[in-house]
């Protein structure tokens, strides 16, 4: 998201005692990358060479396919969500736009957006017109890295982002700052939003770029990263995603900083999981076989397009896919 300071999914709050399940579904083909550039903060699409979860082909013929006209005019961090049935698909994104003439990011920490823009589909290829949605309170200094989790139970959508928050009598944001937190609301249709609250909120860690992979009925894995020491660690749980998180000991990759983490499950090797790292410069892609004692080793590039950056991975059914590929080829 920034250099050295950026920044991002499912919720059953049901009991479980099982462990860590394997979840994947053989009848998804592909996969699709939505994602942006900082030289052009606008929405990309990348394509899944047949169903390889590392080879990729730049869609729209290495073109944008959405570009945001509301808010700062810019959009980072692209998550694509949906519901069960997949019948509807909602992109989010950042609104902000760090080309723009006397751009900081400290003033986009204090007098940041605090809404996201939102496209929405029923087929992945014709999207409404970006809107600007405000989801985050005055005292936010700014909403970053949205991500989206539809829940079954209750017909609607959690949501999630990263805010630092500011108090009530500072109405400039010209203070300190709470630490950064991971904020969630809920929502129908991406047009009006529960009151926002604060999901994760450690009293002495900086947290941004959470992550969501959903690894059974109950259990679920997630990243986040630490901006104190720039390292993404990982946590797990059976117990929804509002039960009791287990810490994995250290970080993923230690040895550098990273952050905005995409997670998704393999779409033919039951067990294997996919996590993107970014460098700050674009993603390094990384797979593990055991989520509760993961040894996090680095991917095959082959085929891995440079300089993807924070984004998403969205498994593709063979109608979506085949959608894709004719709307915006390569």
């Amino acid at each position: 998201m920034r250099p050295l300071i950026p920044i991002i999914t499912t919720l059953i709050s049901a009991v479980a005692t099982s462990p860590i399940e394997t979840r994947q579904e053989s009848s998804y083909v592909g996969y699709l990358v939505s994602t942006f550039s900082d030289a052009l903060p606008q929405v990309h699409f990348y394509l899944s060479n047949s169903n390889s979860p590392t080879s990729f082909s730049y869609s729209n013929g290495g073109k944008p396919v959405l570009a945001s006209t509301v808010g700062t005019g810019g959009v980072r961090d692209i998550f694509l969500t949906t519901n069960t049935a997949r019948s509807e698909y909602y992109l989010l994104g950042t609104d902000l736009d760090i080309n723009v003439s006397g751009f900081s990011w400290d003033k986009a920490t204090r007098q940041g957006s605090r809404g996201i823009v939102v496209w929405k589909s029923t087929d992945l290829v014709e999207w409404s017109s970006p809107s600007l949605q405000t989801i985050e309170a005055d005292t936010a200094g700014m909403a970053w890295a949205p991500s989206a989790v539809w829940d079954d139970a209750t017909s609607q959508y959690y949501v999630f982002w990263s805010s630092r928050l500011y108090s009530a009598s500072d109405a400039e944001h010209t203070g300190t700052a709470s630490l950064d937190r991971i904020r969630y609301a809920t929502t129908r249709d991406f047009a009006t939003f529960s009151a926002p609250q604060d999901y994760v909120a450690e009293p002495d860690t900086p947290l941004i770029d959470q992550e969501f992979l959903r690894t059974g009925v109950d259990s679920f894995t997630r990243f986040l990263k630490n901006e104190t020491v720039n390292q993404v660690y990982q946590e797990n749980t059976t117990g929804g995603l509002f039960g009791s998180w287990t810490r994995v000991p250290g970080y993923l990759r230690p040895e550098s900083p990273l952050e905005g983490p995409a997670a998704f499950a393999d779409n033919v090797t039951p067990g294997l999981y996919h996590v993107w790292l970014d460098d700050y410069t674009q993603y390094v892609p990384f797979e593990a076989s055991n989520l509760e004692n993961p040894s996090w080793s680095a991917s095959s590039t082959s085929g891995f397009p440079l300089g993807l950056k924070h984004g998403s991975v969205t498994p593709l059914t063979q109608k979506e896919y085949d959608a894709i590929a004719a709307a915006y080829p390569a």
